[in-house]
């Protein structure tokens, strides 16, 4: 198709049909050009790590799903639904997050942006908008600190029925699921751009009751 005289380019439509849109001249598709570069241009730093660690997130929850369908859905003593483990991994998740963000003292917006969007089925603080906390009093954070610390030191169900699986069968659930959560975690830290990034033991103490978890059960993490 040349491009100078107004042109028409056919469309399929979901039918079959045809539909035609009209491209008048060069400047129209200079402008759609334009609208592309404008789209991609609008994502913050925030909205890249997100989408990055929305793949790592997936893939947690993918394999606390097959967990569930494949094995314990099928044992009639197990008292746990599905949407109850993926809601307990996403608490958890938060407050590895919060934890990592704490350790300065203070909460970047885009920090809690990040927190606020990556989950999909539970929270730490029900009903709770983490883009609130953004320049809250210290009183405020402190509690949200005091919270997240409380919850990391439970082991998520999700992680010991992935050792339990890893034990018996000699898989690497757990490794997996943890090495997704970790990413997810240091993703966060690319956020703020004076951030350690050589330094991964915030990440590592946040996590902490997971490797202590692994470690006393045996269950290999390599």
């Amino acid at each position: 198709m040349e491009i100078g005289d107004d042109s028409e380019e056919r469309l399929k439509t979901k039918n079959g049909s045809e539909e035609r849109t009209t491209i008048k001249n060069d400047s129209d598709v200079q402008e759609i050009g334009r609208e592309k570069v404008k789209d991609n241009m609008e994502k913050t730093r925030a909205d890249i790590l997100i989408e990055k660690s929305k793949k790592n997130y997936y893939s947690a929850i993918q394999i606390i799903t097959d967990l569930y369908d494949n094995v314990f859905s099928k044992d009639k003593s197990f008292k746990y639904e599905k949407r109850q483990l993926l809601a307990e991994y996403d608490e958890y998740l938060q407050a590895a997050l919060i934890k990592v963000c704490s350790v300065r003292n203070r909460f970047l917006s885009d920090e809690l942006y990040f927190i606020e969007n990556i989950a999909d089925y539970g929270k730490l603080v029900e009903g709770a908008d983490y883009t609130l906390f953004a320049g809250c009093v210290k009183d405020m954070s402190d509690r949200l600190t005091e919270r997240a610390d409380e919850r990391l030191k439970t082991v998520p169900v999700c992680f010991k029925l992935a050792g339990a699986v890893d034990s018996s069968k000699g898989s690497s659930s757990m490794r997996v699921l943890l090495d997704n959560t970790v990413k997810i975690v240091f993703n966060l830290k690319f956020i703020d751009e004076r951030a350690d990034l050589k330094d991964n033991s915030d990440v590592i103490a946040a996590l902490k009751a997971v490797y202590s978890f692994a470690k006393y059960n045996g269950i290999s993490l390599k």
